[in-house]
């Protein structure tokens, strides 16, 4: 007989979610991607699953097919299929992890790109221009806390097993949480254009020359840039921002094509003297 009919020992679902955390994209490569990540997961579970060796392997050719997500929200789906795997509901298995991938990549790419690394990342990169060794540290907290997570993750799946397509319902918790990242993650990262490009300033013009109290001729300096800040604080970042989110959203420039304009015009009117550092 093939079937153990076990449950699962803590000890093939602790070492299943460690591999799956841990060792899901040793082997990614373009065919395949996570797959044999994922299927090297399921080999503790299968090993007291099945007795029969012919019937592990046939198992784990199911894993072993595409599969390509966010990691740290993908343990959700991992946990939940192990539940399954577990009651010997293969096929459920099967079309849960499929059906969850994209909206699992959905989420955890929105927390991870945008809620976590870009203000993090921007943050370090600011106390690193200060030779703060702090900087190491908090460009890698994304990444810690995204590791660490996963486990929690997995276990809510795997009590929840078939339930947890529920949860990653359009009007979930999860969704709401994807939400509130976009936003959260979209006004930080505003938040910090202002103070990284607050340097960048137009520079004074010297129109001839007048005639002060002590009757000496001095340069008639006009301060545009006083000019400016007059009209809207930080206005040459926020034109700035909004010409190159125009540029991407509306011409379909790509990023790095802005990144590359923004350099040589930066660089050109710095050359000329239009723009200073102040």
């Amino acid at each position: 007989m093939a079937r153990t009919n076990k449950k699962l020992s803590k000890k093939a679902v602790s070492k299943s979610a460690l591999r799956y955390n841990a060792c899901l994209q040793w082997c990614w490569n373009y065919e395949k991607m996570q797959g044999a990540g994922y299927a090297y997961a399921m080999v503790p579970a299968f090993k007291e699953l099945y007795d029969d060796n012919d019937e592990i392997c046939r198992n784990l050719e199911r894993h072993m097919q595409f599969y390509n997500t966010n990691p740290f929200s993908g343990a959700v789906q991992f946990g939940a299929s192990l539940a399954l795997e577990e009651g010997y509901q293969t096929e459920i298995a099967d079309s849960l992890k499929v059906a969850l991938m994209g909206p699992l990549a959905a989420i955890g790419d929105t927390i991870q790109a945008i809620l976590l690394n870009p203000p993090m990342n921007i943050l370090a990169a600011s106390l690193a221009a200060e030779g703060n060794w702090l900087a190491v540290l908090i460009a890698i907290l994304p990444s810690f806390l995204t590791f660490v997570v996963r486990w929690p993750l997995f276990y809510y799946g795997y009590r929840k097993g078939e339930e947890v397509i529920a949860d990653v319902a359009g009007t979930s918790t999860f969704d709401t949480l994807q939400v509130a990242a976009s936003i959260l993650g979209i006004t930080v990262i505003g938040g910090f254009i202002p103070s990284i490009l607050a340097s960048l300033k137009v520079a004074a013009i010297e129109a001839g020359t007048i005639v002060n109290e002590a009757g000496e001729e001095v340069a008639n300096t006009i301060e545009i840039q006083s000019t400016l800040d007059a009209i809207l604080p930080y206005m040459i970042p926020v034109v700035l921002t909004g010409l190159c989110y125009l540029l991407i959203k509306k011409y379909r420039v790509s990023p790095l094509k802005t990144i590359l304009l923004v350099a040589v015009l930066t660089f050109v009117l710095g050359a000329l003297g239009i723009l200073v550092k102040g």
